[in-house]
């Protein structure tokens, strides 16, 4: 396809009396506005990042991907790049950023900042920015009435007379057991939430956004479930007499010069080749993507594209299914029917994996279920048949109800496909399922697939799209867009493995004094009763370490470092069970200290928000909290991860390791390049947590002994293969002031508290 002839991105601009730039005008103008001074300049990486995204676009189908480290301000490069496009070349941009809570960032802070330099700056041709989100994500106009017309017990259909009814007796048990994921403690904010989406669609203003960042009334994903709909369940209000949320948040984005949606959104796309986006005829022609927070994209992609069957699936199904069939009498058969088809998988999926070590069988030709197919199959269609039309029912429940069981009833048989299917790229296995200790669950065996190699997914299903031929109307073209990935932490194959062509191209930092400044601290045990005490017998002579015993020694490190440094401290563990352990530990030693956890109950938001406002508390989560949180300033001024947060060995990982150990045919590097860099990704996330800007200084403690090199001075018997230490240790290499020793840390942050 020629391209057709536009006018430069790179442009030019004349502020007041000075030339300012050449190509980063408006980036200089954000740039001043956030910091107030009118000297002010991005800064060296940044300005670097936004030239090169530029670049690409300028290229069309050009691919660029930049490690820029937290605080380089990789979002400004961007948002600058995409309104230039717009205003320039009145070109289409996607920002695509890991979660909704970046979304929120962008939505609050960042786009109304841009917005306002690029008002100066270029007056005559304003841009237009839309956030889209997954539909889940938007209050669902016949879920909404359904379930307050489940709390008052009527069949009233007014938005708000409903809401009405709702607030006049708040504490009414009216249909509540037919929530029963709602926690009893959350009843009046349920309530509460459900009214105020009453309100949304009664006053049915399409400038109300109805999302859930939106929304004022701090709510659980189970609370929100109850107002909300999956894409194919969701209602677009027309019966009802409303727009719903979501498709105008969809002609927002159809309108939009600048698009912003986050990674689940683009992962649904390449895993499932659907055009939610890219190719999309409601939102139209796109023409380039930029994609923050990069290195979790992949992640996404196999997430999104997962699927499992077990008999447990199947139980669920079916109760789904004859609830939205109103119990009916033949709808009960069918599920009688259901359960002996859930046993019977079960045995034929424990006979598949028969006597394996590991209690995993990866599956290499047929599917697993084959013999039983087309019975599944046929109990699927029967399943269509009983619920009917009752999807479209009058009554919002009923709807309701019927299109979430015809959902799941397609999405089973989506499954069914893939697990028949050998496909290159992809890996299917099967394996027990994990239940929580005390839990009454059953644990069922479960057939999975997953994409393993997602670059081709991304290249064929979200990099470019076909668009019909401008010489044959039977015909199609490519269309390939220009794509940017960017972020703090990026593995140096990462192109390869985004099915980007490109080489990876890394950005100074601003904060290289600041580490330069800052303690890394990695305590030294080779020896005597601290290495007898973290160790259990191994082969031989030998000594291996004790994950356990670690912990209990992990926590006695944790409350010295923590009391010397009076607080202001992120602790991080890579197992929840350890985690709790530090809390009570914290807790019990330093009375005088608050210590906030991620187990604490209520949103993950409000936890991290106390902690940020509370200088002198300390934190204490899981991997959860090793991204994301950002608390500049003395809030945090030590962070304490326990050791390396290595994934354990799964199938899935260990399908990656064989796709890799296929092509270089080393099973040590394809274990490695697997699991050992993704565990240094997730470090390098963790400690970056300290440095947030250009005045923080502080200690990052890995209290991991193995990551340390053994020597013939120093011996260390617990060191990890020198492959894997270095690749561990690139995650910290940046810190100037390294420790060994306990004492030496004791001692370096008493100074600084000084």
């Amino acid at each position: 396809m020629t391209p057709t002839p536009r006018s430069s991105v790179l442009t030019t601009t004349v502020v007041g009396e000075r030339i300012v730039g050449d190509g980063s005008a408006l980036l200089t103008r954000a740039v001043q506005l956030t910091t107030g001074l009118r000297d002010a300049t991005p800064r060296e990486g940044q300005d670097a990042l936004h030239r090169s995204i530029v670049q690409v676009m300028e290229d069309r189908t050009g691919h660029h991907a930049g490690q820029a480290p937290t605080g380089s301000g990789k979002s400004y490069a961007a948002l600058a790049a995409a309104y230039l496009a717009a205003i320039n070349a009145a070109e289409r941009t996607v920002i695509s950023t890991d979660s909704l809570a970046l979304m929120a960032q962008l939505e609050d802070k960042d786009v109304p900042l841009m917005g306002t330099a690029a008002e100066e700056l270029y007056p005559e041709r304003p841009v237009s920015v839309a956030f889209l989100k997954g539909v889940a994500n938007y209050i669902d106009p016949a879920k909404v009435l359904s379930t307050a017309q489940q709390i008052t017990g009527t069949h009233l259909m007014d938005y708000g007379e409903l809401a009405k009814a709702i607030r006049k007796s708040p504490a009414a048990a009216t249909g509540v057991d037919q929530f029963p994921q709602i926690d009893p403690v959350q009843l009046a904010d349920w309530r509460e939430l459900v009214a105020w989406a009453c309100d949304q669609y009664d006053r049915d203003d399409p400038n109300e956004k109805g999302d859930r960042h939106a929304c004022p009334i701090e709510h659980t994903p189970s609370m929100w479930d109850t107002v909300s709909a999956s894409s194919s369940e969701a209602d677009d209000g027309s019966r009802i007499g409303v727009h719903a949320k979501a498709t105008l948040s969809r002609l927002r984005a159809g309108e939009a010069d600048v698009v912003i949606t986050n990674h689940s959104i683009l992962a649904v796309q390449a895993a499932r080749a659907v055009p939610i986006i890219v190719g999309s005829a409601k939102l139209g022609e796109i023409d380039h993507i930029i994609v923050d927070e990069a290195h979790t994209l992949p992640s996404h992609v196999r997430s999104q594209g997962a699927a499992k069957l077990s008999g447990g699936v199947l139980n669920r199904l079916a109760r789904k299914v004859t609830r939205a069939a109103q119990n009916s009498s033949t709808a009960i058969l069918w599920r009688d029917r259901g359960d002996l088809l859930a046993e019977e998988l079960d045995r034929l999926l424990t006979n598949f994996v028969g006597e394996s070590r590991d209690g995993v069988r990866r599956v290499t030709d047929v599917s697993p279920v084959a013999e039983m197919e087309e019975r599944l199959r046929a109990w699927l269609q029967t399943g269509r048949d009983v619920i009917g039309k009752r999807d479209q029912d009058n009554d919002p429940t009923i709807r309701v109800r019927a299109s979430a069981a015809l959902d799941s009833l397609n999405e089973l048989r989506n499954v069914l496909d893939q697990l028949g299917r050998s496909r290159t790229g992809w890996g299917r296995w099967v394996e027990r399922d994990s239940v929580q200790e005390g839990s009454n669950h059953r644990a069922w065996w479960s057939a999975h697939v997953s994409p393993i190699d997602v670059g081709f997914l991304l290249r064929d299903n979200l990099w470019g799209y076909d668009i019909p031929s401008s010489h044959d109307d039977d015909e199609v073209e490519r269309k390939w867009l220009s794509v940017s990935a960017m972020s703090a932490t990026m593995q140096s194959n990462y192109p390869f493995q985004a099915g980007m062509i490109c080489q990876l191209v890394k950005f100074p930092s601003p904060f290289t004094d600041a580490y330069d400044q800052s303690v890394l601290f990695i305590p030294r045990v080779n020896s005597g009763p601290v290495f007898e005490r973290i160790t259990v017998p191994g082969y031989g002579n030998r000594r291996r370490f004790d994950v356990r015993a670690h912990a209990l020694w992990a926590s006695e490190q944790i409350i010295s470092l923590v009391r010397a440094n009076g607080g202001s401290a992120l602790v991080l563990s890579a197992t929840a069970r350890d985690g709790k352990t530090y809390a009570q530990e914290l807790r019990r030693a330093l009375p005088g200290v608050t210590v906030h956890s991620q187990w604490d109950g209520g949103s993950a938001t409000r936890i991290v928000s106390e902690w940020r406002d509370d200088v002198g508390s300390v934190l204490v989560g899981t991997k959860t909290m090793m991204t994301g949180v950002d608390a500049p300033g003395e809030t945090c001024t030590l962070v304490v991860v326990d050791r390396v947060p290595r994934s354990p060995g799964n199938p899935l990982d260990e399908a990656r390791v064989e796709s890799i150990h296929a092509r270089i045919e080393n099973m040590p590097e394809a274990q490695r390049a697997v699991y050992a860099v993704d565990a240094a990704l997730l470090l390098q996330q963790a400690v970056g947590r300290l440095i947030r800007s250009t005045g923080d200084r502080g200690t990052v403690a890995v209290l991991d002994p193995r990551m340390l090199k053994s020597t013939r001075a120093e011996p260390s018997p617990l060191a990890y293969p020198e492959p894997t230490r270095l690749t561990y240790m690139e995650a910290v290499r940046a810190f100037g002031r390294k420790m060994t020793h306990l004492e030496d840390v004791l001692e370096a942050i008493g100074e600084r508290r000084r």
